[in-house]
């Protein structure tokens, strides 16, 4: 496909069109006031469906071309819907969409009435047309019930039709539905790409099933948590989708691999894990190198291990992984707190960490006095987010703010870093 089409109009022509565009644009809402959004909308909307519906009946018109000529060579283009998506300046999907509802009109002349008097939209005749286009075709011999399926369109949304449909299309086709499912599951992707700061940004598909299971998992971590949460619903969701995998991994729910439970590895200086200035960044794997806070959080209850380098960076010495809070210190931690201290929060013990007040890499003691649970979030706050936590007088929990200084520069620690 070349991707050059020659003007179908003279220049002439087009602005022609153009002025009755916009006095037709103009007239549909001249009785309107300004400040009437509302109804101008609506207005404007009606009119963008009735030109789809048009736009449609030539799209099925086209379609028959390719399928009864040679147009396919004649307007070097492999199908109609390639044709339009291309010379029509529109996605593929809205291509064949059209297509479907031109090739289905001759079926549905009550619902392009409906349409035409604004009943429905072109959204419901859309669906409508590729419901009887998945019955005629799975099977022919069912009557197909425009009437019903009408009377629905102009009773709920475009989505809820959509449900219906998919509801009555089981009940005559139900080796069809199922085929259509097992399509939707091969079909399922999901891609990593890294950013240039190292940000992973996720796209892929799931199928209604895989992603009604996923949505479900992620719903009751999404809900705000806590006072002063006013992160959006896609902060919630990401932070959620972080939250559900880290906890698979902390609660050891995915598979071993080479008799290994799979973790999050971070390999620091000692004075990084002090946050003493000048000292490296940490490594972890899948990351790009990370700061001293977020090694101080992750340290804060997991399994430290000590290596030692000799010479040209030759390992000399590797000690035993060791839990800095022992099981029987957590399980009391977990009777005494039973879900996030942090003020409002309610996320179970499970699925929180043994935060230490003071950290032991500062002298901190790890026991129950300086001990508190904290959700992957709130742990998140407290460290990177700069957040403090202090004890009242009555034994509560407060959350202070952080103020931070944009002005000040932190001197060199004294304590150099070899």
């Amino acid at each position: 496909m070349s991707g050059v089409a020659a003007p179908v109009r003279s220049d002439h022509a087009e602005l022609a069109v153009s002025h009755v565009i916009d006095e037709v644009l103009e007239r549909v809402v001249e009785d309107l006031p300004y400040d009437d959004v509302t109804g101008r909308l609506q207005r404007r909307q009606y009119v963008i469906d009735r030109l789809k519906l048009e736009f449609s009946k030539d799209a099925g018109r086209l379609a028959a071309t390719f399928a009864n000529e040679d147009a396919g060579e004649r307007l070097d283009a492999p199908t109609a819907g390639e044709w339009i998506r291309h010379n029509c300046k529109t996605s593929r999907s809205i291509a064949y969409d059209c297509i479907n509802v031109g090739e289905q009109l001759h079926r549905l002349p009550k619902s392009a009435d409906a349409l035409a008097t604004g009943a429905i939209g072109f959204a419901h005749l859309s669906v409508i047309a590729r419901t009887s286009s998945a019955i005629t075709d799975s099977t022919p011999e069912s009557a197909f019930v425009e009437d019903e399926l009408l009377e629905r369109a102009r009773e709920c949304s475009a989505g809820r039709l959509w449900h219906y449909c998919m509801r009555l299309r089981h009940a005559l086709d139900p080796e069809g539905v199922a085929r259509e499912q097992r399509i939707a599951v091969e079909e399922r992707r999901l891609q990593f790409s890294v950013w240039e700061d190292g940000s992973l940004f996720i796209s892929g598909q799931l199928d209604p099933i895989g992603g009604a299971a996923v949505r479900t998992a992620l719903e009751p971590l999404a809900q705000p948590m806590g006072q002063g949460d006013d992160r959006c619903l896609e902060h919630r969701q990401a932070d959620a989708f972080v939250e559900l995998a880290t906890h698979s991994l902390d609660a050891g729910l995915v598979p071993q691999h080479a008799s290994q439970r799979p973790h999050l590895q971070v390999t620091t200086s000692l004075e990084t894990l002090r946050g003493l200035r000048g000292s490296p960044a940490a490594d972890m794997e899948f990351s790009t190198p990370i700061s001293s806070t977020t090694v101080q959080r992750l340290a804060c209850d997991g399994n430290i291990a000590r290596v030692v380098f000799g010479p040209d960076s030759v390992v000399v010495d590797v000690g035993r992984a060791v839990r800095v809070i022992s099981g029987a210190t957590r399980r009391a931690l977990n009777a005494r707190d039973q879900h996030c201290q942090w003020p409002g929060c309610e996320r179970t013990a499970s699925w929180t960490a043994a935060h230490h007040l003071v950290h032991w890499i500062q002298g901190g003691a790890t026991d129950l006095s300086n001990l508190t649970l904290l959700c992957h979030r709130h742990h998140w706050m407290v460290h990177e987010g700069g957040w403090k936590l202090a004890r009242s007088d009555d034994g509560r929990l407060l959350a202070i703010a952080p103020v931070y200084d944009y002005y000040h520069v932190r001197a060199p620690d004294t304590i150099p870093v070899t």
